[in-house]
């Protein structure tokens, strides 16, 4: 699925700046022969596991485990993974990276720096951020919707994941929201990037590493936010493709 002058060059970058060991968890879910009700297909499971296995095969320090989400309840639930295709990033400080749906488009080369950026000890996160972050007593998700086409989406979802390597009250996620319909029908989702913090859509638009962790701590200091801020009115929308983001044209970091 990655072109073969595409692999070379992250075994490369791999080989250079792996700092440490990565786990890699890929929840998938086979497809049923039967129809089963309530149960909705995964459009792209397979395909998010074929490049998973290509991006694991890249470098001995990638450690990619495969479960079977409907037989392996306990282990999704303990790395907080409740659709399919989940995937989880573990790095030496254990702050897992979440990422649901296929990592592909503008938010592939995103993927390939957010391994990079969780198999070092410790976060690169400015002294001003560190010291905010120092406030948080409590625990707070962040889940940042997003698209393969949005071109705004890949910084919202690199700082969301910044913040949560540097705090251990921090959850990050990155969900590509065309590839759950009912999600995004409950949350009422028209444009991305949308960020929700702990549950409630929080912000509009694209915003940087500074403007999020503004509404992360208003969020939990009142535990709510008036109304969902816009940062600049930087959004694609979220409407559906007609059929799965095909990952032939991958978008790889430079």
């Amino acid at each position: 699925m990655i072109p073969l002058r595409e692999q070379e060059y992250i075994r490369e970058r791999f080989a250079r700046e792996l700092a440490g060991k990565v786990k890699i968890d890929f929840f998938t879910q086979k497809a049923s022969a039967i129809f089963v009700p309530g149960r909705e297909e995964c459009a792209t499971c397979e395909d998010a596991g074929k490049l998973i296995q290509e991006v694991a095969a890249l470098s001995p320090r990638l450690i990619l485990t495969v479960h079977e989400f409907a037989s392996e309840l306990e282990a999704a639930q303990k790395l907080g993974v409740d659709k399919v295709p989940g995937i989880v990033l573990r790095g030496p400080a254990n702050r897992p990276l979440r990422f649901f749906g296929l990592p592909a488009g503008n938010e592939f080369p995103n993927f390939i720096e957010s391994i990079l950026d969780i198999s070092k000890q410790r976060a690169e996160v400015g002294a001003e951020t560190a010291k905010q972050l120092k406030k948080l007593k409590d625990n707070v998700s962040i889940d940042v919707y997003v698209t393969p086409t949005c071109p705004h989406c890949p910084g919202v979802v690199r700082s969301a994941y910044r913040l949560a390597l540097a705090s251990a009250h921090i959850d990050a996620a990155a969900v590509v929201i065309g590839e759950f319909p009912r999600l995004a029908q409950r949350l009422g989702v028209q444009a991305v990037p949308l960020t929700v913090i702990n549950g409630q859509p929080a912000i509009a638009g694209a915003v940087d590493e500074a403007g999020l962790l503004e509404a992360v701590l208003k969020v939990a200091g009142s535990g709510s936010l008036d109304a969902p801020a816009s940062h600049g009115g930087a959004t694609t929308s979220a409407a559906p493709e007609s059929a799965p983001p095909s990952v032939s044209g991958l978008i790889l970091p430079r």
